[in-house]
């Protein structure tokens, strides 16, 4: 059975782009990266993020810090070459707005 819009067809993913300078918090048995358990904060910090994409390179987006441990940061952020709403980075690649 087709869904509800046949038409429109698959989603047009081609705008999504790796993120060369991601840095995950933890790293399980299996070697798989990962921010299992790590709690989204209530008292978010406005933040630059600095965010290497594989074709468009360095950029610098605003976003909202909810999520640290050690020396990573979770910046979320809208950016439509992010397929998620946020990036995890490293503490040096974020500054205070």
């Amino acid at each position: 059975m087709p869904g509800p819009y046949p038409e429109l067809g698959p989603p047009d993913t081609s705008q999504y782009q790796k993120v060369l300078n991601e840095s995950w918090p933890l790293v399980d048995a299996d070697g798989k990266k990962h921010a299992i358990g790590i709690p989204t904060r209530r008292d978010t910090i406005p933040v630059r993020v600095r965010v290497i994409f594989e074709r468009d390179g360095e950029t610098w987006l605003d976003g909202e810090a909810d999520r640290w441990h050690g020396q990573h940061v979770h910046v979320a952020v809208s950016d439509p070459r992010l397929q998620i709403s946020g990036v995890w980075v490293d503490a040096s690649d974020v500054r205070r707005r």
